[in-house]
């Protein structure tokens, strides 16, 4: 699988929010269009081993490891390094790995990997992609995010993946955008309108404390609203991907 490199800190993230947010209440609704079928795999929950480890990852709640996703488990994105985020329960387990493969020609060698500090709590953890990373236009790309149970058994990994596609959007749209830098939620709309997730839930988290609705409709919508309350943990790579 190639190098580890070592765990890195995880802090609570502080939203980003600003005076002129905060005056204006919410009037628009983000929602997510449904995605149509695109040969990936359908988000699902936390998978691996059935053995020692699969008990120290599972609540009460039931709410179990989860890839903030649409229902088709596409992250359309616009940037060459977007975010991943995803529920990660409490577990005793203190770290994870975090690898990503370009899989447009089914290469099995990853272009990036990093060790993560797990939070103590439960929590929606933020993957950030270095500036190292960079999504190609149109190309698919798999991330792999396992908890390590057993260092020596990584067979045991509790472990969930996602996929990644950087997509363009039209000079009209982007001439739109330009002039909403002030609107996040008008922004974010018009990215889910133009089917970008990652630019829709990225900007939502960072408006959560001005518009806690906005973020909670727009996990609704593709039914993760059981998770919209939970805390957001920033994870920050100190230590770049191989390639």
């Amino acid at each position: 699988m190639g190098l580890l490199v070592s765990p890195t800190t995880v802090n609570l993230s502080k939203p980003i929010s600003t005076t002129q947010i905060q005056s204006h209440p919410q009037t628009l609704a983000v929602k997510f269009p449904p995605g149509g079928e695109t040969g990936a795999p359908a988000r699902t929950r936390g998978a691996g081993s059935r053995g020692p480890c699969n008990p120290l990852v599972e609540e009460k709640s039931g709410i179990n490891l989860t890839a903030l996703m649409p229902k088709n488990n596409i992250g359309t994105t616009v940037s060459p390094n977007p975010n991943v985020y995803l529920y990660v329960p409490k577990t005793s387990k203190k770290t994870a790995e975090f690898v990503l493969y370009d899989w447009t020609n089914r290469v099995r060698t990853p272009i990036y990997k990093t060790n993560i500090s797990l939070p103590d709590t439960s929590g929606i953890l933020k993957v950030d992609l270095p500036k190292t990373v960079e999504l190609q236009p149109d190309n698919i790309y798999v991330w792999h995010f396992g908890i390590i149970c057993d260092p020596s058994q990584r067979s045991l990994d509790y472990y969930i993946n996602g996929w990644l596609k950087r997509t363009s959007l039209t000079t009209e749209t982007e001439a739109k955008l330009q002039q909403l830098e002030q609107k996040p939620l008008e922004k974010a709309q018009l990215y889910a309108e133009s089917s970008v997730w990652n630019e829709t839930i990225s900007i939502l988290e960072k408006a959560r404390d001005a518009y806690p609705n906005a973020w909670k409709e727009l996990l609704e919508s593709v039914g993760l609203e059981e998770i919209a309350d939970s805390k957001i943990f920033d994870c920050c790579q100190k230590k770049s991907a191989q390639r």
